[in-house]
């Protein structure tokens, strides 16, 4: 599952939760797995299942409800500059765990160090000065989170494979004003190419 995927999987699995009521989200969950063999989670991943299961159920209405369900996790802040593809994080779950990670000393160190340029987890831990014991912790919980991306990987002289990460990010904008927080992101457009969310919030 992506980093994106993952940030994002759960909080659209709560939404619909609470837009859709848990019998008719327990319907949809049987008839994707019947269709497809998959989760609504693993949905996230083929956007055009969820859609499909979600059109036999509710015909043209579909679109408009995936647009609210996309629209309260997160949406484009603005298309104009098409260069510049930055979403705004509508959910306060996600910026939560956004804000918690870039609060933190090391996680924050992490994720700027691997904007655009991916690592192994020692070769991260090392050119931050980061001890192993922690800093293996912190990577992890990012990983977990979807805010380290899996990118490439180095084979060593043994022919031993380690995998590489970066960061979901390459910005990150945070706001606090009255205790309420902003969280503004862009991605890569490899990011973008690769996540059938954000390709549907994109044309939303």
């Amino acid at each position: 599952m992506t980093g994106v995927t993952q940030l994002l999987a759960k909080s659209l699995e709560k939404t619909m939760l609470k837009n859709l009521g848990e019998n008719t989200v327990h319907k949809i969950q049987d008839r994707l797995f019947e269709r497809y063999g998959i989760s609504i989670t693993q949905s996230m991943e083929e956007f055009e299942k969820l859609d499909s299961v979600l059109r036999e159920f509710f015909g043209a209405g579909a679109e408009g409800l995936e647009r609210k369900f996309l629209e309260s996790l997160c949406s484009i802040k603005s298309k104009k500059d098409q260069t510049q593809k930055r979403f705004t994080i509508s959910e306060p779950s996600i910026g939560q765990s956004i804000l918690k990670a870039y609060s933190d000393d090391e996680a924050s160190k992490i994720l700027n160090a691997s904007i655009g340029e991916s690592w192994t987890i020692l070769e991260m831990l090392e050119k931050l000065q980061i001890p192993q014991t922690s800093g293996y912790r912190k990577v992890n919980s990012l990983i977990e989170d979807g805010l380290l991306i899996k990118d490439g990987h180095e084979i060593s002289t043994s022919g031993r494979k380690t995998d590489k990460y970066k960061s979901l990010f390459d910005n990150v904008e945070i706001d606090i004003k009255n205790n309420k927080v902003t969280v503004n992101v862009q991605f890569t457009q490899n990011v973008i190419d690769q996540s059938p969310i954000l390709q549907t919030v994109y044309r939303i």
